[in-house]
């Protein structure tokens, strides 16, 4: 009975071991898909990401995108891949599990000043930002748009427009119709069984089709599954571009051709039924429709990879279809053409326009004659407790690691006063100029800043609220805290007298955002008399009281908040201002003795934010 028992024991024993270790080789395993498809926080390698489940709904990508734009230009400027990274590393890419509730709580935290790396520290975020990137990087952006004016004449007119927001177009023209369901994923007979990683447009047969991405046209001809095709590479690299069953006869838009650079809402084929035929022009598909496809380059040796990674485009295209590029018809050529067109600086390499109007993203900006590149840096304050510092408050340290890098490639700090001489006046600037402003008027610039300035020769640009300064200056030496205390008149004179520190206007009280005011811009409904009344009295002010206690005239306005309109800078000239600093991020390119009067007006500046090196912070910017 003994051995009985205990034959069944060992049985029993036996079980649970094989179990157990079943268990540690599955959890091998998954730990190994795991590492292998999603990195850790901090990894950076792409070429580990071998899926990507985008499944964010489409109200949340309407939702975040406005914030996006809105916000755009501002001290908390929302960027829309950060925040769908953000609840995609919260739910794990399962975006059924959405709460508006979560994405007002992100919002609210990245306004106060945190950081989406450090609320996401310890999960994926690295990973879903990385792979919505590669899904959306070229989708909103600054760019200048064709639209039609009255002169005044009773007549109406081409002008170019600045604009930021959605520059990808629909796949489909303005005023064409088309209907479509989520069908990605299901099943393909036609040659072998197969998903389909696509999404298919119901349309007529010659429904004009659009370029969604600007890009260079990378494949062109038959196939014996998509019939006509056209493949577009966006000018990252990063999305491959697919359209397919186009027309029979006449695919293409006239002069279509592999190597060509398309802009975004060019015409480039017709749509048909050609396809699922190993002879060329054969219309074997039922009914007529685009097949539409984005797959995400991660790797470039396994883009032909069975494989590849396809993204899910229903949500996509629906909020696409919110810009449609118009078309007209030619009487020259018989042919149609887009009505209204675009530039559009590329977000990879700084270009300009060709004398076709196609953008070229081989040529810089800085390569023309008499032009210089130059990046404005945007710091706050400095503060060497972690538990204070944010999006606005940096560690002293990272700013003497950042002056040690520029030094070491070369670049040499300069001051407004040196741009506004090189552009009005043609003065030489050094080979690689930049600008380092520090905003508000912080004591810790004073107690950090400046020493490290001297330091390392290099100079700043301070812009200050009067009010906070006026303010500070009747308090006694117990305001000296280099955590929350302001500059007082006299510590900013001892900077501007030794050369190192400009000091600029930030409004005498305009430093405010509340539902009366947002900075200084102008309210809706407030008249442009009021408005330039308002901006008198305050900026007006502030201008007297500078001159009056340092003897110096500020040259140059700071938008507080990055708040502005289309008629602050008529304004600003009119008070005697020579140019402005924007919160819009990206690099200048200014031109010496310029005819231009508002070359030096909302420049660009890029914000400088914690938790980043020095060189993979400059690098990331394009300041090398």
């Amino acid at each position: 009975m003994r051995k009985q028992n205990r034959f069944r024991l060992c049985g029993k024993s036996a079980l649970l071991f094989f179990f157990a270790l079943l268990t540690v080789i599955a959890a091998i395993l998954l730990s190994y898909r795991l590492s292998s498809e999603i990195p850790v926080w901090g990894h950076k390698d792409p070429k580990e990401i071998t899926w990507v489940d985008f499944s964010v709904p489409y109200e949340l990508l309407e939702q975040t995108m406005e914030l996006d734009i809105e916000s755009y230009g501002s001290e908390t400027h929302l960027n829309w891949i950060e925040l769908l990274a953000c609840l995609g590393a919260k739910y794990g890419g399962n975006f059924s599990l959405y709460k508006s509730s979560d994405l007002d709580a992100l919002v609210e935290k990245l306004r106060s000043g945190e950081i989406a790396a450090h609320l996401m520290k310890g999960t994926n975020y690295d990973y879903y930002l990385e792979a919505y990137t590669a899904v959306l990087g070229g989708f909103l952006g600054e760019y200048q748009q064709q639209v039609i004016r009255d002169n005044g004449e009773n007549k109406q007119e081409l002008v170019w427009e600045k604009t930021y927001g959605l520059k990808a177009y629909s796949p489909i023209a303005a005023g064409y119709w088309y209907s479509d369901y989520d069908d990605f994923g299901a099943g393909r007979s036609y040659g072998y069984k197969r998903k389909h990683f696509g999404h298919d447009l119901m349309v007529s047969v010659g429904t004009p089709i659009i370029a969604v991405e600007s890009g260079i046209v990378e494949t062109l001809g038959w196939n014996q599954y998509g019939g006509w095709r056209i493949g577009i590479r966006s000018l990252d690299s990063k999305r491959y571009y697919y359209y397919t069953h186009l027309r029979k006869g006449t695919p293409y838009a006239s002069g279509l051709y592999e190597g060509k650079a398309v802009s975004a809402g060019d015409l480039i084929g017709y749509s048909g039924q050609t396809g699922y035929s190993t002879k060329e022009n054969v219309n074997n598909i039922r009914q007529p429709h685009l097949h539409f496809g984005i797959q995400l380059i991660f790797d470039e040796a396994k883009k032909d990879d069975p494989n590849e990674i396809w993204v899910d485009l229903y949500a996509i295209t629906r909020l696409l279809s919110k810009h449609r590029s118009r078309l007209c018809y030619d009487e020259s050529t018989k042919q149609l053409v887009r009505a209204l067109k675009i530039k559009e600086p590329s977000n990879y390499s700084q270009t300009k326009e060709t004398a076709s109007g196609i953008v070229s993203p081989k040529t810089s900006s800085a390569d023309e004659e008499n032009t210089a590149a130059v990046p404005i840096l945007m710091y706050h304050g400095l503060i060497k407790d972690p538990a204070l510092q944010n999006r606005f408050m940096i560690d002293p340290a990272l700013l003497e690691s950042d002056l040690k890098y520029l030094k070491s490639q070369g670049y040499t700090a300069v001051v407004m006063s040196d741009l506004i001489a090189y552009v009005k006046d043609g003065k030489a600037l050094p080979e690689k100029p930049i600008v380092l402003t520090f905003d508000d008027g912080f004591y810790n610039n004073y107690y950090y800043a400046w020493p490290l300035l001297q330091k390392y020769g290099m100079k700043g640009v301070i812009s200050v609220v009067g009010a906070l300064t006026d303010n500070t200056s009747q308090m006694g030496s117990e305001k000296d805290n280099p955590n929350y205390s302001y500059l007082t008149w006299l510590e900013i004179g001892e900077m501007q007298e030794s050369g190192v520190i400009e000091i600029q206007n930030h409004s005498y009280n305009s430093h405010t955002n509340t539902k009366q005011r947002k900075g200084v811009k102008r309210n809706s409904g407030e008249s442009k008399e009021d408005y330039r009344a308002y901006l008198k009295e305050d900026l007006g002010f502030m201008q007297e009281r500078t001159e009056l206690m340092t003897g110096k005239i500020p040259t140059t306005f700071t938008f507080p908040y990055g708040a502005l309109n289309e008629d602050s800078t008529v304004y600003l000239k009119e008070l005697g201002f020579q140019a402005s600093l924007s919160c819009t991020e990206g690099i200048n390119y200014l031109t010496g003795n310029s005819s231009d009067e508002d070359a030096l007006f909302n420049l660009k500046r890029i914000l400088r934010p914690p938790g980043q090196s020095s060189e993979d912070f400059f690098k990331e910017n394009g300041i090398m």
